[in-house]
Parts: C-alpha cells; structure tokens; sequence
C-alpha cells in the first residue's frame, strides 16, 4: 500500500494540499481495511475511513469509494465534484478530470472502464455501457452507449469517432503508458472504419452509430 502512496502522491503533483490525493489515498487505506483479518482492526479502520470519506466529500466533491475496482496508476487530475459508483470497474493508467460522474442510468448496471482511458473535465458515463482501452471522453460528453477501444466519444448524447488523443509511449524507463497526444492543437482525421455501421467492442457486443 505505501509504494502505491508513493506512486500516488508523485503523480498528483507531490502535494499534500491536492485534494484528489487524499481521496485516492484514502481508498487505498479502505481497501487495505477490508483485507485485515482481525475483526477489531477491521472495524475501527472502517470507522477510519468512513470518516474520512465524509470530508472529503464535504470538503472537495470527491465520492471515491473502496468497493470500486481500481487498476494501476489511477490519476485524479484536477480535484472536484468526482463521482464514481462504488461498482464500476476502472482500467489501469486511467485519468479523469474534475466534475466527472461515473455511475447508473435509470436501468441496472454501471460502467467498465478498460485500460488508458482519459475523462474529460464534465463528462458522464452512465449506465451499463463498456468504454475500451485507449478511449478519450471529451469534455462535457454524455455517454451512455459502449465507446470503442482507441476512439473518441464527443456530445450530448456522445457520438463515437475512430480515432485516440491517446498513444503509447516507451519511457525513460523502459515502460510504455498512455499519454495524450496533442497534435501541435490540431484534431486528426478519422479513421475510415470510423464511418462503418458498427465496431467490435470488448465483450463482443456492437456499438451502431447514426
């Protein structure tokens, strides 16, 4: 847990004023909490968290609850009014931006969130709909059917074009992560498979555009 804090708190800036540290840190202790064995220990850190969840809330917006699946990486990139559903699923090196929801529709089910994917600032994902690997929310988008992997989903509701301000890139280190490609401000062409009736999306499910 202390290295993920490390990793956590050199990449919201190594601050200890950034709220949206505190949030990630502490889910990292509720997830820490509902592994102990001890009964005791378990509760009291329950408390813990419980009441730390609850300021953060009131103090930065931010509901970030232990029971939701987090992968690696996990990037709040400018705090405030972040929402997610304590069911949905969360890929690794994912970054989201501030008044971001991630929650249920009217219907049952939440999202999926796949790997690399950037939440603009204002976004919502509702409902149970898969976003893949490498997607980018725009900001202010509304989605509420699957997004490809390696796509772009933009509007209310969010329409879906093939192509990714996302790419791989190989560090200093050696390790490839997602960043986002700015293109010097200017927006690639989509894809041809962007204009096709449907795309393949993880599950094997079909998305259809208008």
């Amino acid at each position: 847990m202390f290295r993920e804090i490390r990793a956590d708190y050199r990449r919201h800036g190594s601050s200890i004023l950034n709220p949206a540290l505190w949030a990630v840190v502490n889910y990292r202790f509720g997830v820490r909490v509902l592994r102990l064995r001890l009964q005791p220990l378990r509760w009291l850190g329950g408390k813990i968290y419980g009441l730390n969840l609850f300021l953060i809330l009131i103090t930065s917006g931010i509901r970030l609850y232990r029971e939701t699946k987090i992968g690696s990486d996990f990037h709040l990139i400018h705090s405030g009014n972040i929402s997610i559903h304590p069911d949905a699923v969360i890929g690794d090196r994912c970054g989201i931006q501030q008044d971001v929801t991630i929650g249920m529709s009217m219907g049952p089910g939440v999202p999926v969130i796949g790997d690399d994917v950037y939440i603009g600032a204002g976004a919502k994902v509702l409902g149970r709909v898969s976003v893949g690997d490498g997607a980018v929310i725009a900001a202010n988008s509304l989605v509420i059917s699957d997004v490809p992997p390696r796509s772009t989903a933009i509007g209310v509701p969010a329409r879906v074009w093939g192509y990714s301000a996302v790419k791989r890139q190989r560090a200093d280190d050696g390790d490839e992560r997602a960043v986002v490609d700015r293109n010097k401000g200017t927006v690639p062409e989509p894809e041809p498979d962007a204009q096709a009736k449907g795309s393949e999306i993880p599950d094997g499910r079909r998305v259809v555009r208008g």
